[in-house]
């Protein structure tokens, strides 16, 4: 059932390319019916020609072989260029197909996915699906031979014929409870390689931490416990696809014996003659071989169906957020967004917001507050339709979220992270990666506003100047500039600033709330921080615990509400006022 899963399952990524693989499956037969030729042959050259001494039908012969050979040769080359034509195209056709899912899925699929899992089914899981579909082809090539010889095994003897096939039946049927054991385990392989490429990424990203904290020993110790229990699901896949490609072997042994025994004992009471026995014999040690090579090959395929197993996990994946049928697209936002009693929670364990309900006007300057976990990012995840509520609603202008593009709503909201996501590009594709038709000037404007274009312009190459991987070669302050300018360059009538300042250091920080207070006139702005300082330059203010706002309003009127806010303020004045005392 797993083979015939797996076929259906590869048969969608080669239908596109059906007729290379009618042409790959005419090669295979072509090939096997020619290997089966040469061992039926000999009986002709024997019993036709050397015992008889016929040199003219033995040159006829040989002449007819060597040209089947010729042809043999330019089919065989032929057919490997169409082979690796069409092992790239359908593993492409899966690489596609995933990437494609991967852009859909919502924010919830990534969390619950470790991102080294992913890559290894990108790796590892689609290296063992080419290597079952080159051995695939094998596998045809070597049933062909089967099938053939054991024609010819038929037609040179049936008794012998009958012996033979009896064995190969054995042959097929003895490792096919093994097998759906090996692919089950097999399986388990794949995801615990999964495990161990996520622990090693997650490892190389934190290098910084491991080596400041020491925790190299903690690592290492860990690993070696993931190793060991990799190991055993190792031992246990790999040892039951062994046992799949070796019993078929030693059936086939025994089959040998019996079929040599007999034939001799048959050819020397004259019922067969001696070309009949040297033919079926090389038929038989050539079936062998073929077995050998099939027997060889299904572990391949074994590894390919767990592998494809993984796969269709990831593709059968179902967005949590998506387009209704009927969406429209966003009108151009001019008055207000609502959220309307907002619950959402990302599991069980995590919780987000509960009965969250404000309202934002267009133009607002407004900041959100509260401790860590309080909810303020949750909220940009709703607002921009990472997740959607689980009840209730956000309303732009009256319209539920929901029943519009998710398109057309991020195209009208531009987002400021504190984590800078740069791609390893030049610096203009980074700012042109907020609006894919931005024109050059439009870039270079979108830096102007962000104030950055003139450092740009002192880098080596100008805007076309590589940031290196994740932004490596600028700084803290710079990246931010240029995820600002990204922002800018799609126009957006909302900005998102979520923690964008927190990781800098007081002075860069000063230069962007700087920057942000001038573009903020021109725009609805949205702040996310832990800074009760940013408060300040709000007209309104938000103030979140445990998920809920507990007050809102300017920064005078909180303060004079003596609550969770003016203890914040507090806090916040006397921690810049002992920073002075240790300065000074």
């Amino acid at each position: 059932m797993n083979l015939i899963w797996f076929l259906k399952e590869l048969n969608k990524y080669i239908a596109p390319y059906q007729w290379l693989a009618i042409l790959l499956i005419a090669r295979g037969l072509f090939e096997a019916a020619f290997e089966s030729s040469i061992r039926m042959s000999l009986k002709f050259i024997i019993d036709a020609a050397i015992i008889p001494q016929n040199y003219r039908l033995l040159v006829l012969i040989i002449l007819l072989l060597g040209g089947a050979a010729i042809l043999f040769v330019f089919v065989g080359l032929l057919g490997d260029f169409w082979a690796t034509r069409f092992n790239i195209s359908v593993i492409n056709n899966i690489r596609h197909s995933m990437f494609v899912r991967l852009q859909n899925l919502s924010m919830e699929f990534f969390g619950r996915r470790s991102a080294g899992d992913i890559v290894n089914c990108f790796s590892a899981d689609i290296e063992k699906i080419e290597n079952s579909l080159a051995y695939g082809l094998i596998i045809i090539l070597e049933l062909g031979s089967i099938l053939f010889s054991a024609i010819l095994m038929f037609s040179l003897n049936w008794q012998l014929g009958l012996i033979s096939c009896i064995g190969l039946t054995f042959c097929t049927l003895a490792p096919a409870k093994i097998g759906q054991t090996a692919t089950e385990q097999t399986y388990q392989l794949r995801d615990k390689q999964g495990q161990i490429a996520n622990v090693v990424q997650e490892n190389i990203v934190s290098q910084a931490v491991v080596k400041m904290f020491g925790l190299q020993p903690r690592t290492i110790n860990n690993f070696s416990k993931d190793l060991q229990a990799l190991k055993k699901v190792y031992v246990k896949a790999k040892f039951s696809s062994y046992l799949v490609q070796r019993i078929p072997t030693l059936v086939f042994v025994f089959v040998q014996l019996a079929v040599i025994s007999i034939g001799a004992v048959m050819t020397y009471k004259n019922i067969i003659t001696v070309g009949t026995l040297v033919s079926f014999q090389v038929l038989l040690v050539g079936l062998n071989l073929n077995i050998l090579s099939f027997t060889f090959s299904l572990p391949y395929l074994i590894e390919g169906i767990a592998a494809m197993q993984r796969i269709s996990v990831l593709l059968a994946e179902v967005p949590q957020v998506q387009d209704a049928p009927d969406a429209i697209e966003l009108p151009h936002f001019y008055r207000e967004i609502r959220f309307d009693n907002v619950i959402f929670n990302y599991s069980s364990e995590r919780k987000g917001v509960n009965n969250l309900s404000l309202i934002i006007h267009q133009g607002d300057f407004v900041v959100f507050v509260g401790h860590s976990g309080a909810g303020k990012s949750t909220i940009v995840n709703l607002l921009t339709r990472l997740y959607d509520p689980d009840k209730g609603s956000i309303l732009f202008d009256g319209i539920d979220l929901r029943s519009c593009t998710q398109k057309s709503l991020r195209e009208q909201i531009g987002l400021v992270s504190q984590e800078v996501i740069l791609f390893n590009t030049s610096v203009r594709e980074n700012i042109r990666m907020g609006y894919l038709e931005a024109t050059d000037e439009e870039v270079e404007t979108a830096a102007k506003d962000a104030e950055i274009h003139d450092f740009i312009l002192t880098l080596p190459q100008g805007y076309d100047t590589p940031v290196g991987d994740r932004g490596g070669q600028l700084s803290g302050g710079q990246r931010q500039r240029i995820a600002l300018a990204r922002a800018l360059v799609r126009n957006p009538a909302i900005l998102i600033l979520d923690e964008a300042t927190s990781a800098l250091d007081l002075t860069t920080e000063a230069g962007i709330l700087a920057t942000i207070d001038r573009i903020a006139k021109e725009r609805t702005v949205i702040m996310i921080t832990h800074r009760i300082t940013h408060a300040l330059r709000a007209n309104k203010i938000f103030v979140l615990e445990n998920g809920t706002i507990v007050a809102s309003g300017s920064h005078a009127d909180l303060i004079e509400q003596k609550g969770i806010y003016a203890t914040l303020w507090q806090q916040s004045n006397q921690g810049n006022n002992q920073k002075e005392v240790a300065v000074s």
